[in-house]
C-alpha cells in the first residue's frame, strides 16, 4: 500500500514537485514550511499546516516525505536541501523518488531513492541518478550519465552520453555538456553555456564555448 506524502517547502520548486507527485496518484496531504507567512497557503489545491511540527503526528510507517526546497545554482540554496533532507532522514524519515508521467525514464537507468525526474525529461540506458538529484522539466540525461548525489539538471539541460557529473553541481537551464566529459563536485554550468573540456569542480563556468568565471558559488 501506498504511504501518503507530504512535501517539504511551500516555495515553486515545491509546487511541481507535489504536481509530479498528483499526476502520478501519489496522495499528497500538503506541505510544510519554516516560514510562518506561508502557513495556510495554498499550491496546487493543498494546504501549507505548518511547519516540521506537523511530522509529529505521524512516523515513518504511516508517511513519506518529498523534498520540496529548489537548488538554484548556488551553494547557500542547494545546501539548504541537502541539509534538510539529511537531517529528516537521520530521525527516520524517508523520501519518496518522485516520478512524472510524462518522463521517459530507462528501464536500464538506476535511480536512487529520492531523486525527482521531472515532467518530460529523458534518462537514457545505463545511466545513474544519484541520491537527490533533481532532473528538472525537459532535461535530457543521455546513456551512461553518472550524477552524483544531489545534482541539479535544470530544465533543457543536455548530458550527452558518457558524461559524469560531481556532487551537489548545478547545471543551468538549457546547458549543454559535451559527451564524455567530468566536471568535478561542486560545479556550477551557467543557463545556455556549452561545456566541452573537464572541470575539476568547485566554481561557476559561463559562455560558449564554456569557461571558468570569477563568480562566488
Amino acid at each position: 500500500m501506498k504511504l501518503p506524502v507530504i512535501v517539504v517547502g511551500a516555495g515553486g520548486h515545491a509546487s511541481v514537485v507535489a504536481d509530479a507527485l498528483l499526476a502520478a496518484g501519489e496522495n499528497v496531504l500538503g506541505f510544510t514550511d519554516a516560514d510562518p507567512a506561508r502557513h495556510g497557503q495554498t499550491l496546487c489545491g493543498l494546504r501549507v499546516l505548518g511547519d516540521d511540527r506537523v511530522l509529529n503526528a505521524h512516523t515513518p510507517a504511516t508517511l513519506v516525505l518529498a523534498n520540496g526546497i529548489g537548488g538554484v545554482g548556488c551553494a547557500a540554496s542547494d545546501s539548504i536541501r541537502h541539509r534538510v533532507q539529511q537531517r529528516l532522514r537521520a530521525i527516520g524519515w524517508h523520501f519518496i523518488t518522485v516520478r512524472h508521467p510524462s518522463a521517459a525514464i530507462s528501464p536500464f537507468a538506476r535511480i536512487a531513492e529520492g531523486a525527482q525526474l521531472l515532467a518530460a525529461c529523458v534518462v537514457q540506458v545505463g545511466a545513474f541518478v544519484g541520491e537527490g538529484c533533481i532532473v528538472n522539466t525537459a532535461a535530457v540525461i543521455e546513456h551512461d550519465v553518472i550524477l552524483q548525489p544531489w545534482v541539479h539538471v535544470a530544465p533543457r539541460a543536455l548530458l550527452c552520453g558518457g558524461v559524469a557529473i560531481g556532487a551537489r553541481s548545478h547545471i543551468g537551464a538549457g546547458a549543454v555538456v559535451r559527451h564524455g566529459l567530468r566536471l568535478g563536485e561542486d560545479t556550477v554550468v551557467g543557463a545556455g553555456a556549452i561545456v566541452v573540456k573537464d572541470f575539476a569542480g568547485g566554481g561557476v563556468l559561463v559562455g560558449i564555448p564554456a569557461r571558468r568565471s570569477e563568480r562566488a558559488t
